[in-house]
């Protein structure tokens, strides 16, 4: 069983950090976008990867240029693992109209967000906010 002792309020912080530097980032900032979706892995091996999905309905695979963002996520990950909710990668979701930020973590590994070779149009569709 999980703990949820851990700095909520440091938690909240750093997922508003994320969101705000991932849409300031210029990557995205000048853009006409309806929605992002990144995937940060944090476990061994530190990669973020993405999409940016567009407002005319097209997408593009897009990561943030700062690679702020993966240490951030870092920091998240070490404030929930002393509760011990540590994550190996989460899967960020911005959307518009808003922006509205929302997180969500594999605690497994499962690997349920790895994009590839062979499911990149499938990732696509079930990675979008």
């Amino acid at each position: 069983m999980t703990s949820m002792a851990f700095d909520q309020a440091r938690a909240d912080a750093l997922v508003h950090e994320i969101g705000q530097m991932v849409i300031a980032d210029p990557n995205y900032a000048e853009r006409e976008w309806s929605g992002i979706a990144l995937v940060v892995e944090v476990a061994e091996r530190k990669r973020m990867y993405g999409f940016v999905y567009l407002a005319d309905g097209d997408w593009e695979a897009e990561t943030p240029d700062d690679f702020d963002v993966i240490e951030r996520a870092a920091d998240l990950n070490r404030v929930m693992a002393a509760g011990g909710n540590g994550w190996t990668r989460c899967l960020v979701q911005i959307s518009r109209p808003g922006p509205k930020v929302a997180i969500r973590f594999d605690y497994d590994d499962t690997g349920d967000w790895v994009v590839t070779p062979g499911n990149h149009e499938e990732m696509v569709a079930r990675l979008k906010p």
